[in-house]
């Protein structure tokens, strides 16, 4: 139904498609930073958006596409962490010495014939948990793994996630899941983000 009431209002006005992308992008970019219990300034939004342009929509996951994000979403021109990261609850992040490998082994993992067989929101949720599982940065780990997935999710031909600060706990609940190899509420919960791309679109036009 969100579909067909965005087209009624797009004919005759394909001209708004920038606009539109735009909109969403904000929104994506100010829900991201509410999850990370950040403020949405205007600075800080219009960083993270372009953040998410620091790679190109068609390239694929790689290591330096992910320190690519994480220089821009961050400012900080460090690399990957060198040193240990601690996390309350779920498995431990890599030790330093192994997160370039981890990462090299999630690049090539997605370069494979069997991820190109996940819906895009189970593509989004395989890269989100496996980037915060690694932890590969010294800060801004949830940013550049929410555009990560926003990455995979969109290459893999569907809608950018769009956060809201409610689902702060929710979407610690299931990376807890993710953890465990159980996705399934963590895709959910990037379905639900999706969908909210249509109304962030369907509002921008209803004025």
């Amino acid at each position: 139904m969100k579909e067909k009431r965005l087209l009624a209002l797009l004919e005759g006005r394909e001209g708004e498609r920038p606009r539109l992308h735009d909109a969403v992008l904000r929104a994506q970019a100010a829900g991201s930073l509410e999850v990370s219990g950040l403020s949405a300034t205007e600075e800080e939004v219009a960083r993270l958006v372009r953040a998410g342009a620091a790679v190109g929509a068609a390239a694929p996951f790689t290591v330096e596409a992910l320190l690519a994000w994480h220089r821009a979403a961050t400012g900080s021109t460090t690399g990957l962490r060198a040193g240990a990261r601690h996390r309350e609850g779920g498995p431990p992040p890599a030790p330093a010495e192994f997160v370039a490998t981890r990462l090299q082994n999630l690049q090539e993992w997605l370069g494979t014939a069997s991820s190109d067989a996940l819906k895009p929101a189970q593509r989004g949720a395989l890269v989100m948990a496996r980037v915060v599982e690694i932890a590969p940065f010294d800060d801004g780990n949830g940013r550049v793994a929410r555009l990560a997935a926003s990455h995979e999710m969109t290459r893999a031909g569907g809608r950018p996630p769009v956060w809201i600060g409610q689902d702060r706990l929710p979407l610690q609940a299931s990376l807890q899941a993710a953890f465990q190899l159980h996705t399934e509420p963590l895709a959910s919960l990037l379905d639900q983000a999706a969908e909210r791309a249509l109304d962030v679109m369907i509002r921008t036009l209803d004025g």
